[in-house]
């Protein structure tokens, strides 16, 4: 028929199904232009397509179909754009949620990519390091996976601060008088290291050259007193021991990898 499309005509053109279109005529979202009485078929005018565009749309931001009967209904412009814009923002929120989650992923990935290099390294090494902004809650003994209680109170405060944290979280230790290292926090890394305020919550653990090492579960008595003699050997003044966990396996509970990084000046 002249200046109207069949519905498989439509279908085609904005790639939406038959069983769509019939739906919602069903619903009285979109009514067609024209329904042929001896076959039933229907038929949409040129002005109709831009509404499937606003229809599909729609659906694509979570609208209803009671919500499209109410806009379709009125007939309404200036109604139909506030309605779109607040679907708009709706959406960005929905982006904003989503690339947090990608970063997640990203962030992860490249966090057991890190860890399982540097556990193929089982030299000590020297690395320069920036200040790093932390979270902290205190720590009074480690071993025998004590520490979890007090990553339990580090979380809670997490929480109460209303912080972001990235992935790298550890035991933060005090060199004492006689040379041995006294657990005093643990910590969490900053997701913001910009503009921190240091606080009773807050830390900053200073930048500088660190002696690092990495362990497994397997090597961990064998790799910490080599660290220490290598300390002893070389007459090295150590002004604070942080205990990094590496994450390489997530799904192997009872294996544990950490870096040992010693801060020397």
């Amino acid at each position: 028929m002249q200046n109207l499309f069949s519905i498989g005509e439509v279908a085609k053109l904005k790639d939406i199904t038959i069983k769509a279109l019939r739906y919602y005529h069903k619903m009285g979202i979109l009514e067609p232009r024209f329904i042929d009485e001896q076959t039933g078929y229907r038929y949409y005018s040129i002005d109709q397509l831009i509404y499937i565009d606003v229809i599909k749309g729609g659906r694509a931001l979570g609208t209803s179909i009671a919500e499209l009967q109410e806009i379709f209904k009125d007939c309404n412009t200036d109604k139909l754009l506030d309605f779109l814009q607040v679907k708009k923002q709706e959406a960005e929120t929905t982006i904003d949620k989503m690339n947090e989650i990608i970063g997640y992923i990203d962030e992860l990935n490249e966090t057991v990519r890190y860890s399982r290099g540097l556990l193929k390294q089982d030299e000590i090494c020297i690395q320069k390091m920036e200040p790093r902004y932390v979270v902290v809650a205190p720590c009074k003994e480690v071993g025998s996976l004590k520490e979890l209680l007090y990553y339990s109170e580090l979380e809670k405060v997490v929480q109460e601060l209303q912080i972001e944290v990235a992935m790298e979280r550890g035991i933060l230790y005090e060199m004492n008088e006689q040379g041995e290292a006294v657990p005093k926090y643990v910590f969490n890394e900053l997701e913001d290291q910009k503009n921190v305020k240091v606080t009773e919550k807050i830390k900053c653990i200073p930048g500088g050259k660190y002696l690092t090492l990495t362990y497994s579960k397997d090597n961990e008595a064998e790799q910490t007193k080599k660290l220490f003699e290598y300390v002893i050997k070389n007459d090295i003044q150590v002004k604070r021991l942080l205990e990094i966990e590496l994450f390489s396996d997530f799904f192997n509970t009872e294996a544990y990898n950490c870096q040992l990084q010693m801060l020397i000046e």
